[in-house]
């Protein structure tokens, strides 16, 4: 437990309590039904408020998200089977428990899982014309994942992207993820550049990220937490 300062260690303690970490990856079929969920929910949004899409910012789109997600698997028994409910900015703490009140910006609270681990959803929009790249996607969001701040007890997280343009996980984040490996020393510790999915959605890739810092509590102390999956869906 070297490294934790006193008292962190409770809030650690408390929340892996009984649990062996990483915890089992998700069912491949679930991740396409909350994959489909999301598209499903970003087009009901975009016929229904189609200003809001248009113009407005992260917060209000994914307020906007979480509430028809929300809709959506209170009207599907299949959806409602996986899902047990959608909330946002819920308060959390990184891997070491030295980062609190951190709000990841949507958590899917799961039926095969305790209800303190979601699986963890950053969005983020795409808008090259007002300076939202592609880096900032990565810098803000991406690299939640492969520090440790988000989804660290998981091996498993989502990235949605609102696209304003013409922007795609092809065109846009690939070419940038490669870059970011040729780079001394890379970043975002890239294991495989994003590749399409085979679900049939308009852009959803899944690129495979290492994570480097270790576990301070527990059975797991001093171990790695093994890659992390990241799937990324952009919407436009």
């Amino acid at each position: 437990m070297s490294g934790l300062v006193t008292g962190l260690q409770d809030h650690l303690s408390e929340l892996i309590r009984g649990q062996e970490l990483p915890l089992p990856a998700l069912d491949h079929s679930h991740i396409e039904l909350i994959l489909e969920l999301l598209q499903q929910a970003y087009t009901g949004i975009k016929a229904d408020y189609p200003a809001a899409v248009a113009g407005g910012d992260e917060k209000h789109l994914n307020s906007l998200m979480v509430d028809r997600l929300n809709h959506l698997v209170g009207d599907d028994p299949l959806a409602s089977m996986v899902v047990r409910a959608v909330s946002r900015g819920t308060e959390t703490k990184n891997y070491d428990a030295t980062r609190f009140e951190m709000r990841p910006d949507i958590q899917i609270s799961l039926t095969s899982r305790k209800h303190l681990f979601p699986l963890i959803v950053e969005c983020k929009l795409i808008d090259l014309a007002k300076g939202k790249t592609v880096d900032l996607y990565c810098r803000d969001g991406l690299a939640r994942f492969t520090t440790g701040d988000y989804a660290w007890t998981n091996r498993e997280a989502m990235m949605l992207a609102y696209v304003r343009g013409g922007a795609s996980t092809e065109s846009h984040l690939s070419p940038f993820l490669a870059a970011a490996m040729g780079l001394s020393p890379p970043e975002y510790a890239v294991v495989s550049l994003p590749q399409k999915c085979a679900v049939s959605l308009p852009d959803v890739a899944r690129s495979d990220h290492g994570r480097y810092f270790t576990y301070v509590h527990g059975a797991q102390s001093g171990k790695l937490p093994g890659d992390i999956a990241v799937w990324h869906i952009w919407v436009n």
